[in-house]
């Protein structure tokens, strides 16, 4: 029986590692793309036994947001999804538009405002 369990665990953990793998690989793929930008931002709140975000904001030269993704939940099957209600404004109003947003996605998005607005963002091109 204890062995039986064992295989199981080993299971679990083996695709666990499988999906964390094409999780990174999602990551990686959206940076590729808002690295095109003329200035990007990636803000971060870890979840502990919790809700965890990642947001991804791509700015243009006038520091009006282009393009906004997040990815947010508690497990390896969270994926991006675009965050439309952020295209277009500017990354200095973005504190009001964020009401009712849950706080680790809205954590995540004004880890990085100030950021973008200033020097530690990476520059695309």
């Amino acid at each position: 029986m204890g062995f039986e369990i064992a295989i199981i665990v080993f299971a679990l953990w083996i695709v666990q590692g499988i999906l964390s793998y094409f999780q990174i690989k999602n990551f990686n793929g959206k940076l590729a793309k808002f690295k095109n930008y003329h200035k990007y931002g990636i803000g971060q709140v870890k979840g502990w036994l919790g809700k965890g975000a990642i947001a991804i904001l791509g700015i243009d030269s006038y520091n009006n947001i282009v393009d906004a993704e997040i990815m947010s939940g508690i497990s390896v099957f969270a994926r991006f999804r675009s965050l439309d209600l952020l295209k277009g404004k500017n990354i200095q109003e973005i504190d009001s538009i964020l009401d009712g947003i849950d706080k680790p996605v809205k954590t995540a998005i004004l880890s990085r405002r100030i950021g973008a607005a200033g020097k530690k963002v990476g520059e695309g091109g």
